[in-house]
């Protein structure tokens, strides 16, 4: 009797294997769009310059249950806001647009830095300027058929001034 049980058990998990990797494979078949804006370095020349103004922030999720998942240890990426980084930022990040890749020149004077155990991070010497900060963060969600991946990118737009400190709160 407890044969009988088990073997419809083991049949569902394979089911439920075989439709978690088909819904995967469907993602992966999206094709990516390609960049409408165009690369146009005069938008970062106010990025190449010194400055004094700070950014301080805590990086974190909520999963559905209401838990909050720190950024504990994951890379807090800052970019200048420009027309390429608007596009990626608007399309990828917020939409979950996959784009195509090619362009040199998005990460010029981006920045990076890690999170702390409670995803607390910090950006100092910046220029003026508008800035988007963007985050991975991922956890397992224990199944009755392993631990399977989820999590998003968190984010956020602040402007920053000299000498002054910007306090963020980048999630979603």
């Amino acid at each position: 009797m407890r044969r009988t049980f088990c073997r419809p058990l083991s049949r569902m998990r394979n089911e439920v294997t075989v439709l978690l990797l088909f819904m995967l494979g469907g993602c992966a078949g999206v094709t990516p769009q390609e960049p409408t804006a165009v690369y146009n370095s005069a938008e970062l020349l106010p990025y190449s310059r010194p400055g004094t103004g700070r950014i301080v922030g805590q990086a974190f999720l909520k999963n559905v249950m209401g838990e909050v998942k720190y950024a504990t240890g994951n890379t807090v990426w800052l970019h200048p806001v420009t027309s390429l980084t608007t596009e990626w930022f608007t399309k990828h990040v917020v939409h979950e647009v996959p784009l195509v890749l090619g362009n040199p020149h998005p990460d010029d004077y981006s920045r990076q830095t890690l999170a702390d155990a409670e995803g607390r991070f910090e950006f100092a010497g910046l220029p003026p300027g508008d800035y988007y900060l963007t985050c991975l963060i991922a956890w397992g969600v224990p199944t009755d058929i392993g631990v399977l991946p989820t999590g998003s990118i968190a984010y956020a737009k602040v402007t920053v001034r000299n000498g002054e400190t910007v306090k963020a709160i980048v999630t979603r």
